[in-house]
């Protein structure tokens, strides 16, 4: 993976403290804990919108609880210092990713590949531009040239190649994802009016 220097790779989100002893829970972006694991220095961003500059907080501590990772820092102590971190995105500099295999890539690449489905009525889905996490499956939000947003499930039925090089992903959706999103009326279109009835 080639990564610049001074490239940080957003691999969490801190949601909201835990308990009273600056426990925080973490939205993971990354496949593997050892991202957080104890002793490592992270970037914390703060939310679009909220005024700060990114400081660094070092890992103390890191488990498990019902699912989520609950993070603590060696300088957050108690729940008011853990809640003016929440919203917060961690990252941390891209070449201390570790390597990944020939067929698997890192989240952020994908962001801003362009979604093809070739031999389907919308062969062009649009610009991957976030990727979700939902109870069981992982959703990929592309913006279409139209401005509308397709929610495509990703995994091995759906996708059928990834070539970072080009920037482009071939996708099978299922059989009327993309109308779905793409031919039903605009939310804020006004209703068509009979004049019969004027």
């Amino acid at each position: 993976m080639n990564t610049k220097p001074d490239t940080y790779v957003v691999v969490g989100e801190i949601l909201r403290p835990h308990g009273i002893r600056g426990e925080l829970v973490v939205r993971s972006f990354a496949d593997s804990p050892s991202v957080f694991r104890k002793g490592r220095s992270l970037r914390l961003s703060p939310p679009e919108g909220r005024p700060g500059k990114p400081i660094r907080r070092t890992v103390a501590a890191l488990r498990v609880h019902a699912d989520r990772l609950l993070l603590a820092f060696t300088d957050v102590c108690d729940r008011d210092a853990a809640e003016a971190l929440r919203g917060c995105l961690l990252s941390v500099p891209g070449q201390e990713l570790p390597a990944l295999d020939e067929n698997e890539v890192y989240r952020h690449q994908l962001i801003g590949c362009r979604v093809l489905a070739p031999d389907t009525a919308h062969p062009d889905l649009g610009v991957i531009r976030d990727i979700l996490d939902l109870p069981g499956q992982e959703i990929w939000a592309i913006r279409h040239a139209s401005g509308r947003e397709i929610l495509l499930p990703a995994n091995p039925h759906t996708i059928a190649d990834i070539d970072l090089t080009s920037g482009v992903v071939i996708a099978t959706p299922p059989p009327g994802l993309a109308d779905i999103y793409l031919e039903a009326p605009a939310p804020d279109a006004p209703e068509a009016v009979d004049k019969g009835d004027l």
